[in-house]
């Protein structure tokens, strides 16, 4: 008989993950000075933000120095990629170092370069559960977005086997996971509980899978409860962005996420950029060890708040206490990232518009997206509709449902984003 795999207990890397807190800071003060050496010389994108503020890199010799440097937004990026393609001149390697190239909504370009780990995924999936030898169904879209590639290198790290199933196809990803006895799960959590709604309806049993890390999206504690206590699934989350990688990741305890020991993370104040004491609500700033991409003073516009308290689960690195929304109008749908812009661009293919606002709303275990449209006189509503349902599709890769409204209906000051999901 085989015996049950130890999915609660251990380190990927018991040493930094139970650092005291003077040793982690002597740990991200020698990696922050190597990167900013390396970036200062080989990415005039740092290096121009850099005297900006009247710093060189070797000023910054700890995480306290960063607060020197101002918040670069993420919403920054397209135009900054615009002026020095391709990648804003933060790339420090050549292009023909550069193993893929990936594309986000904005468009916003990321290299991933030649150095494994760089992402830093691994911490948080073996504190996750993920162990050696597990079958793993990676559901993560493979093209364009990097997701899907950095935890799939991750997992490759810790022994697991990936199974690079990708968004979509149901029915095939139950039949997968059962032919290959799949022990694993990454995805977002609403997916999750689509294969595994569709496994109950197509009979056979019950799926083989064991463990989950799910991401791009909320999990709501009555998802997760349906996991464990109805289909006995470990099911564990992180933070993570397409620029910076994996951020934190949650322990076995589940009351926060911990904050990796290769990203220094600070919550600062959404308008000013300074640091908050812990326990104030703000915008997460990162500066992630990613030699080829190096992000310093990222702003991710994810708000939420840091815990310091001691885990019982013996890691010491304070914990993120979730996602408290957003210091901007870009949201998150269904793994994806939607930019004003991008509603606007939509809106510029059809003709006979006078107002529009996207709605993201929530049945269910699944975001909702509506295009919500006041027509201008004499505008007919079925071919604005057709063509905004493609465009919806083509521009924010979504599918989403058209409405028109009456006008009046949106009003004159109105957010072109709003988010009405209840939690």
């Amino acid at each position: 008989m085989v015996s049950p795999v130890e999915r609660r207990r251990g380190y990927w890397n018991r040493e930094r993950e139970t650092m005291s807190a003077a040793a982690r800071e002597r740990y991200q003060a020698r990696w922050l000075v190597r990167l900013l050496e390396r970036a200062g010389d080989k990415a005039p994108g740092v290096r121009h933000r850099l005297e900006r503020a009247g710093l060189r890199p070797a000023d910054v010799r700890g995480v306290d120095d960063l607060a020197r440097l101002p918040v670069m937004k993420k919403s920054e990026m397209p135009e900054l990629q615009k002026a020095d393609p391709p990648f804003g001149g933060f790339c420090t390697v050549p292009l023909d170092k550069v193993r893929r190239i990936f594309v986000s909504p904005g468009p916003i370009l990321e290299p991933m370069g030649p150095e494994l780990s760089a992402w830093h995924g691994e911490t948080g999936l073996y504190a996750g559960g993920f162990r050696p030898g597990d079958v793993v169904i990676n559901t993560f879209l493979y093209h364009l977005v990097p997701a899907a590639h950095e935890l799939d290198e991750a997992l490759h790290l810790i022994g697991c086997t990936v199974v690079p199933t990708g968004v979509g196809n149901t029915d095939t990803q139950v039949t997968v996971a059962k032919a290959v006895g799949a022990t694993g799960y990454v995805g977002t959590p609403s997916f999750l509980m689509t294969i595994l709604t569709r496994a109950k309806e197509m009979g056979g049993g019950r799926l083989p899978l064991q463990v989950a890390q799910v991401g791009a999206e909320p999990l709501p504690e009555s998802l997760r409860r349906q996991f464990e206590e109805e289909h006995g699934l470990l099911t564990r989350q992180g933070f993570g962005t397409a620029d910076l990688g994996f951020v934190a990741y949650e322990c076995p305890e589940k009351s926060g996420m911990h904050l990796l020991e290769e990203a220094i993370v600070q919550v600062c104040d959404p308008q000013t950029g300074e640091p908050l004491p812990n326990g104030q609500i703000g915008e997460l700033v990162a500066t992630v060890d990613n030699h080829t991409y190096p992000m310093i003073r990222f702003g991710t516009g994810d708000l939420t708040v840091i815990d310091d308290a001691p885990c019982p689960c013996g890691r010491t690195a304070a914990r993120m206490l979730g996602w408290r929304g957003r210091a901007d109008e870009i949201t998150k749908v269904r793994g994806m990232f939607i930019h004003p812009r991008q509603a606007d661009e939509v809106a510029a293919r059809a003709s006979g518009i006078a107002r529009y606002q996207v709605v993201v709303g929530r049945e269910g275990h699944q975001d909702t997206l509506t295009f919500r449209v006041e027509l201008a006189g004499g505008a007919s509503a079925e071919p604005v509709t057709r063509v905004l349902e493609t465009a919806i599709r083509d521009v924010m890769k979504l599918r989403g449902a058209v409405e028109i409204v009456t006008a009046g209906t949106i009003p004159e000051n109105a957010k072109k984003i709003a988010d009405e999901r209840k939690w």
